[in-house]
């Protein structure tokens, strides 16, 4: 089959992930969490007021610049964003919404990221009105402790009876490694998880040292385990069973036919609680920080993006971090890279590579399985 060439998006073309960190406030402490006891303790919001006054800068922004058709998409982050509050959340959305209108030429979608476990009922219509029936909760297996899954297990079924689509995004760990990628595909796909995301387990100011020595697995290790959870789902497919969708599978699969720069976050900023507007950056290596480019309250939309900070940022991108093992791979374009940094020696890259050709070499079994129009979706 044949699928059309991916487009390149970036915010200059008027294409946005608009990650909104207006609280970083949560009371977990996750292994993997890149934020700091005092961030997490932190009950700062940005408020309604100052989100609405950040929308119409990067209205401006593209109106000076002549976009017509805009797309933004709200992913809420943090902390934990389901702390501010149904009011709180519902008013930022809809000032976020009644700037980004669909007269001025926007499509806005909302996806909320949420621990889920201390989640109330109220949020199921959040979830329901402003995400159109979707959002996205954390599984990282038994990394947080057992009851701690449990609760979570419950607040996924309660969430799937009430017709909504749950999907999941995942930090591979030792524990995920311990539970199997099989047992771990049965187990999401029996709660009605409707799509999986699988992120490497990355090294930051907060986990280093016995944490990370701990949890983490080398970049070998989250190929193998992607291997496997894909051999998993194409069992599973033959099987008329009911299986999630695997983001980074279809993110290969979708990149296989275009030379289209999709992983080098042209398209995405985070919105910090004070104003600055940052991305995940990296130092010694592979540790994790977050690097400003600017703070909206303080500055124009424009002067953001065209911020020396953010043209560096952007042209390590594109480069591939200057890595001469990514810079000679036809690969580049389409591995799991999110953020360019240093390959690990003597590892798998953080693109996996390893995944990566496995899986292309199986493109036709995977087509074979979803079949029809529903492969063409899956693009």
């Amino acid at each position: 089959m044949t699928t059309s060439t991916p487009r390149s998006y970036s915010i200059e073309n008027g294409y946005f992930v608009f990650t909104l960190m207006p609280s970083l406030y949560c009371h977990l402490r996750c292994p993997h969490c890149y934020l700091s006891i005092e961030e997490r303790e932190d009950r700062t919001i940005l408020s309604p007021e100052l989100i609405e006054r950040t929308c119409r800068k990067i209205d401006a922004y593209w109106n000076e610049r002549g976009i017509e058709k805009r797309t933004v998409v709200c992913y809420w982050y943090g902390g934990e964003p389901t702390s501010m509050g149904v009011p709180v959340f519902k008013e930022m959305a809809d000032r976020i919404d009644a700037v980004f209108s669909k007269e001025r030429g926007y499509e806005v979608r909302h996806t909320v990221l949420t621990s889920l476990v201390s989640v109330r009922d109220d949020w199921f219509d959040v979830f329901d009105r402003y995400g159109d029936g979707e959002f996205q909760t954390s599984y990282d297996g038994t990394m947080r402790g057992g009851p701690y899954v449990r609760k979570w297990e419950r607040r996924v079924k309660d969430s799937v009876a009430r017709g909504l689509r749950v999907s999941t995004i995942s930090v591979v760990n030792r524990d995920l490694l311990e539970q199997g990628p099989e047992a771990t595909l049965d187990y999401l796909s029996d709660l009605g998880v409707a799509e999986t995301s699988w992120l490497p387990f990355m090294w930051n100011e907060q986990n280093h040292g016995e944490i990370y020595d701990t949890y983490a697995p080398t970049m070998r290790r989250w190929s193998d385990f992607m291997k496997a959870l894909t051999t998993r789902w194409l069992e599973r497919r033959a099987a008329g069973l009911h299986v999630p969708e695997i983001g980074q599978m279809r993110f290969i699969l979708s990149q296989a036919d275009g030379d289209s720069f999709a992983n080098i976050a042209a398209q995405t900023l985070f919105l910090m609680p004070n104003g600055d507007f940052v991305l995940p950056d990296y130092q010694d290596g592979w540790k994790e920080f977050m690097q400003p480019f600017g703070n909206i309250l303080e500055q124009s939309f424009a002067d953001v993006l065209a911020s020396p900070a953010r043209r560096k940022y952007l042209r390590r991108q594109v480069l591939r971090n200057d890595n001469p093992e990514c810079a000679d791979c036809s690969h580049a374009d389409k591995c799991v890279m999110e953020f360019w940094k240093d390959n690990r020696p003597g590892d798998d890259c953080f693109g996996g590579r390893e995944y990566v050709e496995w899986l292309l070499e199986r493109r036709g079994d995977v087509e074979m399985a979803v079949g029809g129009r529903a492969a063409a979706r899956l693009y």
